[in-house]
């Protein structure tokens, strides 16, 4: 495990610079624009923009990343990002901005589908849930980070910009100074998503739901921080506290999938995303940082359960085609969810959004009870 973890050493401090930026900049676009006076609908339209661009890329990312290479891709993608971020500083509109994110979200599913392949194609079928929880912890204490980033500069200024395009700039750096081996790709097989969907449905629809989740997530729990009254320094903290739950949770929820039933694990990781959603809507504006930190833990680890779940039975060369799969439904539900979540914040008030993200957890959890645990996917 050590040995692996070394060898990736590289690929992971790339993501963790290009992740940080992320973080950053997803909680500034949103903060950015309420303060600039937009609706919920239109800040929803905004964020829902970077998740189509992820999906778009989904579709056909996969192919372009077994011709160049997943370190040629990381690079592309990633100075693409940082010109994306300083040319969105020139104009701040939402239609303007829509069509950046759009663009960025395309060069985000390729740094998606690059680093997880690459992750996946490492690890052996055993260790594909730890090396995945390793990955998101990674992730996540990056993007945690990337929020108390927020706290260095005013809002309306130009300098979250700077930041952003200097740490994504700055991401390619470990990866071209490093003389790491990317793995080879010798072919690939074509896998469609209705292939993928009936080798493992409960695993697609995870992505779905974890897309709408998390999308929600960074985009609009800023936008509900600011109306109960937080201050900026309160939604950093409070956001960072929620990812850094999710980045807590995922080793020991990663581990105990390995050794027992991803579907049980991934049920009780929806089933308890559930409840205390709930419970945090039921107080309103009262919010606990300790269930919020709880949220984050639980509802942050179904994207990598779903993930691992999905790929049980994927030989070695569908692993590309699959990822680029699991990140087009993750696209879709993150799509949907930062349009859904605001509709229901307009009949319900602000603690609607925990109350959408409640429902659809529990969805999941119906679908995975639907068969037995010990039916074959």
């Amino acid at each position: 495990m050590f040995a692996l973890l070394r060898s990736l050493t590289a690929p992971l401090t790339s993501l963790v610079l290009l992740i940080a930026a992320s973080g950053l900049f997803n909680t500034f676009v949103s903060v950015r624009l309420e303060m600039e006076g937009f609706d919920n609908e239109t800040i929803g339209f905004v964020i829902s923009s970077l998740y189509f661009g992820v999906l778009i890329g989904s579709l056909w990312l996969d192919r372009w990343i077994a011709k160049f290479g997943h370190i040629r891709s990381f690079i592309i993608c990633a100075t693409f990002i940082s010109l994306l971020v300083l040319v969105q500083a020139f104009w701040i509109n939402p239609y303007y901005w829509a069509v950046l994110r759009f663009l960025g979200g395309i060069s985000i599913a390729g740094i998606f589908i690059a680093i997880e392949s690459w992750l996946l194609m490492r690890a052996g079928p055993a260790m594909r849930g730890a090396i995945l929880s390793v990955y998101l912890g990674v992730f996540y204490g990056a993007l945690s980070a990337g929020q108390l980033l927020i706290n260095l500069s005013d809002p309306m200024s130009i300098y979250p910009f700077c930041i952003t395009a200097f740490l994504s700039a700055a991401s390619i750096l470990p990866l071209c100074l490093s003389k790491i081996p990317e793995p080879k790709i010798e072919r690939t097989s074509s896998l469609s998503m209705i292939q993928l969907f009936k080798l493992s449905p409960l695993g697609l629809v995870g992505g779905v739901v974890s897309g709408m989740l998390l999308a929600v997530v960074y985009g609009l729990v800023p936008v509900y921080a600011t109306e109960i009254g937080m201050s900026i320094p309160e939604i950093g903290n409070l956001m960072a506290l929620m990812i850094f739950g999710g980045l807590s949770f995922q080793w020991p929820l990663g581990r105990l999938a390995d050794r027992g039933d991803r579907r049980r694990v991934l049920i009780g990781a929806s089933f308890f995303t559930a409840l205390v959603g709930t419970a945090i809507a039921i107080m309103g504006h009262n919010i606990s940082f300790a269930l919020a930190f709880i949220f984050g833990g639980f509802s942050f680890t179904i994207y990598p359960l779903s993930m691992a779940h999905a790929c049980e039975k994927l030989t070695e060369d569908q692993i590309v085609p699959a990822t680029g799969g699991f990140v087009l439904s993750y696209g879709v539900g993150a799509i949907a969810g930062p349009l859904i979540a605001p509709l229901v914040m307009s009949v319900l008030g602000s603690p609607g959004l925990f109350y959408f993200m409640a429902a659809i957890s529990f969805l999941l959890v119906i679908i995975g009870l639907k068969k037995p645990v010990a039916a074959s996917e």
